[in-house]
């Protein structure tokens, strides 16, 4: 991928982070953005970029339309061009029944989860077009499939991304723009380990036990890494998937 010029948005620790690593250790230069411009900032440090070089943070609020627009423009200002655009950004909120619903919470995942995702999906493609096509990533959640109970608000506007995403990618076809969704398993970090000590305070079992019981589920026995997971985004970002789009990938180790 050595020229390519890619945008991750959300990179935040985790998945966010490794995608932008490995975007990098695949040669292209890297575009990260978050909220948090003091965490973009040790980031590009982290992965090692030189000064005005190859990984840049750019503040962003994906659920801000014209943050998102700020962010795209920024990057065609800093870089000439959008090869990549992978939208790690998500909204989750609390764990909360339907008739418990606080809408304004809702908004706000729609907000992040699906307008502001496919505003710069849309906006990433228009680069793209001009440059003779490109690849747009979203990282979905095995939620949408699980459905679990208090997680409607999560697991509903991922979906509508997701449907969204495949029906993009017909769209952008004719442009050489591809669409995929990449949608991890358990995915070990922060997020796992909080979920973790919720079960286990619920059911009086140990961390341990509840990370294994909830590893066992998985055909492979294991969790997933953040690593597996921008393994495969940076995959179907690049020349040997240049046949795929229009897919979900799970990588949950057979969950």
């Amino acid at each position: 991928m050595d020229g390519k010029a890619a945008v991750v948005a959300g990179a935040g620790p985790g998945i966010g982070r490794a995608c932008a690593a490995a975007l990098r250790r695949a040669g292209a230069d890297v575009v990260v953005a978050a909220r948090d411009a003091g965490r973009l900032d040790a980031l590009a440090r982290e992965l090692g970029a030189p000064p005005g070089g190859q990984v840049v943070g750019v503040p962003c609020d994906v659920g801000d339309l014209s943050s998102c627009r700020a962010l795209m423009d920024e990057v065609v200002a800093r870089l000439g061009r959008i090869d990549v655009l992978v939208n790690v950004a998500t909204f989750g909120g609390d764990l909360a029944p339907i008739a418990e619903a606080d809408w304004e919470s809702w908004r706000r995942a729609f907000e992040v989860n699906v307008i502001g995702t496919l505003e710069l999906s849309r906006l990433a493609a228009g680069s793209m077009r001009a440059h003779g096509g490109g690849s747009i990533v979203q990282v979905g959640t095995l939620g949408t499939h699980a459905l679990p109970a208090g997680r409607a608000r999560y697991t509903a506007t991922k979906h509508a991304m997701v449907s969204a995403s495949v029906t993009l990618a017909k769209e952008l076809g004719p442009d050489g723009v591809r669409v995929n969704v990449v949608t991890p398993g358990y995915t070990t970090g922060p997020p796992l380990d909080a979920m973790v000590e919720s079960i286990g305070a619920r059911t009086g079992e140990g961390a341990g036990e509840v990370s294994r019981r909830l590893a066992a589920g998985a055909a492979l026995g294991r969790h997933v890494d953040p690593d597996d997971v921008a393994a495969a985004v940076v995959f179907l970002a690049g020349p040997g998937a240049r046949n795929i789009t229009g897919v979900e990938l799970p990588v949950t180790a057979g969950r």
